[in-house]
């Protein structure tokens, strides 16, 4: 007894919109539960495609057992995944194979619902041979959603692929930002030469092939705790300079001119202490600042290491903020120096507590640290 022809009437959903929106696990096997499932996706979304091409399928099934009494047939439809590409076909092609173990066919009619699936034929085709595909395209042309597949793809790969959207999302947003802050400082005028440089900039290094020549370089990073360190340093160092430039040009307009040579002492003790005062007074914030943040990357790095020198860095801090009133008092003392000294000048306030407060900070952390038995 020669056995009947098994052909399959498979419906794909290469982004698997059944699961995502239907709540319909797949593959799905049968007339009924593709109808009910379709049903299911058509109610979820009136507007999807895949519910027709199911409803497609069991029309077709329907159409061919009337014609094709011979015959055996059966609906199924299988599902990718919603992020496409190795993904979505690997998923496909584990689920067809399941469905063939339930219904060995012969030969498949494919059912899809427009030019997304047909990526999938020559994968179906190395398993079972197709032979017949069955489009089933609503309210839309097919050249339509071709050219949104497309356009789709290529969105997705500036969007996701380093390489593409380093140009297509950075350059702009580096203009976006150049712009916002030429805006916030009233420079909006200067927008024009902001974009010609930068633009300019990329172009150079992709023309020229310098910036695959600098993507190429691997360089052997440091751990992420000295790269704090140093991040913070130089931030550090650069924010100290400016305000070591602020309070030497500050006090360099109140030296009197000529300046006498170095060995007329005279001269140069009646200058400096006006010349130190003015400069603490406007570049002492900045400088200490500086030393600040470069303390605060060490401290940082501590922390993260459970290094015990955690408490060092603590104390740093502790005594760069209490020299900063020292010195700040200093220089108003250097600019009039005879203003009393009493036992409640803040000078004095400043020392003594910078002293308490840094003995307390390395009680409490050589106790945490060390353990010394002092209690």
């Amino acid at each position: 007894m020669v056995a009947k022809p098994k052909t399959l009437i498979l419906c794909i959903d290469q982004d698997d919109d059944i699961g995502r929106k239907a709540m319909v696990k797949t593959p799905i096997i049968g007339v009924a539960e593709n109808r009910e499932a379709a049903t299911n996706l058509a109610i979820a979304d009136p507007e999807e495609a895949d519910s027709n091409a199911m409803f497609g399928a069991v029309k077709l099934y329907k159409e061919l057992t009337a014609k094709y009494p011979n015959e055996e047939f059966q609906v199924a439809t299988v599902a990718g995944a919603t992020t496409g590409g190795v993904e979505a076909d690997r998923k496909m092609v584990e689920e067809l194979q399941s469905v063939l173990a339930n219904f060995p066919a012969t030969g498949i009619v494919l059912v899809t619902d427009g030019f997304a699936d047909d990526v999938i034929k020559p994968i179906i085709q190395t398993r079972v041979p197709i032979t017949s595909v069955h489009h089933v395209v609503v309210k839309h042309s097919e050249r339509i959603e071709e050219t949104y597949a497309v356009f789709g793809k290529y969105l997705r790969m500036i969007v996701d692929d380093p390489y593409y959207s380093r140009f297509a999302l950075g350059v702009p947003g580096v203009l976006l930002l150049i712009f916002g802050f030429l805006i916030a400082s009233n420079q909006l005028q200067n927008a024009g030469l902001a974009v010609v440089f930068v633009v300019g900039f990329v172009l150079f290094l992709k023309g020229f092939g310098i910036y695959d020549r600098i993507t190429t370089i691997k360089p052997r990073l440091p751990p992420p705790e000295e790269q704090i360190i140093f991040v913070c340093r130089v931030i550090g160092v650069l924010v100290a300079l400016i305000g070591g430039y602020q309070g030497a040009s500050s006090a360099a307009l109140l030296v009197p001119t000529p300046i006498e040579p170095l060995w007329n002492w005279a001269w140069w003790v009646g200058v400096l202490p006006v010349f130190v005062s003015v400069f603490l007074l406007k570049g002492l914030d900045l400088i200490i600042l500086g030393v600040m943040v470069a303390l605060t990357g060490g401290g940082v790095s501590h922390y993260l290491r459970k290094d015990e020198r955690l408490g060092q860095s603590i104390v740093s801090l502790n005594l760069a903020i209490w020299i900063r009133f020292i010195l700040m008092e200093s220089a108003q003392i250097l600019q009039n120096p005879e203003a009393p000294l009493s036992v409640f000048s803040p000078i004095i306030f400043y020392t003594v507590a910078s002293i308490l407060t840094t003995i307390i900070i390395v009680f409490l952390t050589y106790r945490r640290y060390k353990r010394l038995p002092f209690t």
